[in-house]
């Protein structure tokens, strides 16, 4: 009777806790509105955790989310944690999901910590994200990224056109 007892109340503890586990949000396109303040504050701070994490020359790792490695969506979901916006909890995690996620703006209109993102293998899916960066937040656009095809892993280099499909905005 004791064993009873113990195996219906495990049974219904657990029921109890994975009633209570929430699944991740659906994701849904829609930039973060925020006030302009927020905005400038977020991206300035995108802008300075992207250039300590060239400065350091993070290596690329796979899946990696830092504060030691990086994989493309992990340099852009970690800089975007370290600005105040967690990503995360929204569910969002791979440039899948951030390219769901984010509101398409023009490129010619893009700032800094917008997302660009590309198919580089050119069958329509998303396999490729990299940030906006502007230095001191004017002058000519640059992008940077996390990628594993040579070079320092964190990187500044030009905007590649070749297989953009998309530049979207986290917050507006």
């Amino acid at each position: 009777m004791r064993c009873k007892l113990l195996v219906v109340a495990f049974v219904l503890a657990a029921f109890a806790v994975s009633s209570q586990v929430a699944a991740a949000p659906p994701v849904a396109a829609a930039a973060i509105n925020v006030s302009d303040t927020s905005q400038h504050r977020i991206r300035y701070a995108v802008n300075g955790y992207v250039r300590i994490q060239v400065a350091q020359r993070e290596p690329y790792c796979y899946g990696g989310a830092g504060p030691n490695c990086f994989d493309c969506s992990g340099l852009v979901v970690a800089a975007y944690r370290h600005a105040g916006v967690n990503l995360s909890k929204r569910g969002i995690r791979t440039s899948r999901q951030l390219y769901a996620f984010t509101t398409r703006v023009p490129l010619k209109w893009s700032r800094t910590g917008d997302l660009l993102f590309y198919d580089y293998d050119h069958d329509g899916v998303v396999s490729h994200v990299e940030l906006v960066y502007r230095k001191g937040g004017i002058g000519r656009r640059m992008a940077v990224s996390a990628t594993h095809s040579g070079g320092p892993p964190v990187n500044f280099h030009p905007i590649r056109y070749q297989g953009l499909v998309k530049v979207g905005k986290v917050v507006r």
